[in-house]
């Protein structure tokens, strides 16, 4: 159902061989994809919401809370700058209202990921060490290898300071994001097991998470490659954002259904409720 959907809704921008055509579709398909998963995001968190009385404690609720408006308030910080760039602000000086927007979503999943690992730290521990060092290697050396590029595409293009910050910015915030995403990734390699449930539950729950950080890696692909064409040329953007484009779509359509999933982000938090009543 996902492939169908990234390949369906993809379809838009490859098949378009109009140049125009494809920024515009690039444009509203992303939109589209964004505000799907922010409405599928809003529906899962109302549900788990109307359950969280019956097994989660009030002192787990204000924690948890957070952590579903932050998911919430991040796709919707998205969703309206994604509405603003596409259809009214595209040629505003920067930082524009809508860079503003995506910033600020920035923390919000951020806060979201790094939350899932906390509630997570036990699955952890035993391979605490190499984890960290492998994945904060990896993350510097992306984000090293980032500055360096478009520090040299900058020679070579004359931007104001604020473009030049950004451009630098928003791969390294990805960075930072994708530091959890790939912890989540190795503990959903081994996840554990439980007496209570199904092979179909636990494969369900092994989807959702990976989804997740799929999605997170799709995020990080686009941004690198979207910061590398602004950098490059801002009148490339235009000619080649589509290709980015897909990259999102494919992002927010893999976020969607793992959101289809949201009970499954909180298990910790469940079971440790369940001993303390």
């Amino acid at each position: 159902m996902l492939v169908t959907s990234i390949v369906v809704v993809n379809s838009f921008i490859i098949f378009t061989l109009d140049q125009n055509s494809k920024f515009y579709f690039g444009r509203l398909t992303t939109t589209i994809t964004l505000g799907v998963a922010f409405a599928i995001a809003l529906v899962m968190m109302y549900k788990y919401k109307t359950k969280q009385d019956w097994f989660v404690p009030h002192q787990f609720r204000i924690r948890q809370d957070i952590m579903h408006s932050s998911i919430c308030m991040f796709l919707g910080f998205w969703f309206v700058a994604q509405l603003t760039w596409s259809f009214y602000d595209q040629q505003s000086p920067a930082p524009s209202v809508a860079d503003i927007l995506w910033l600020i979503g920035y923390v919000l999943i951020g806060y979201f990921l790094y939350s899932l690992l906390y509630i997570s730290r036990k699955e952890l521990e035993a391979h605490t060490f190499f984890i960290i060092v492998s994945i904060v290697t990896i993350s510097l050396t992306y984000t090293v290898l980032v500055i360096l590029s478009a520090s040299s595409l900058l020679t070579f293009q004359k931007q104001e300071i604020s473009v030049t910050i950004l451009t630098i910015a928003y791969p390294i915030l990805d960075a930072i994001l994708l530091v959890p995403a790939l912890f989540i990734f190795w503990i959903r390699r081994n996840p554990p097991t439980f007496e209570h449930k199904s092979l179909k539950a636990e494969q369900q729950e092994d989807i959702s998470w990976i989804l997740l950080t799929l999605s997170i890696i799709l995020f990080v692909i686009a941004d690198s490659g979207f910061a590398y064409i602004t950098a490059l040329n801002l009148m490339m953007v235009q000619k080649e954002a589509w290709i980015w484009n897909i990259f999102y779509n494919s992002g927010y359509i893999l976020l969607a259904g793992a959101l289809t999933g949201y009970s499954i982000f909180f298990p910790m938090a469940k079971t440790d409720s369940k001993k303390m009543n």
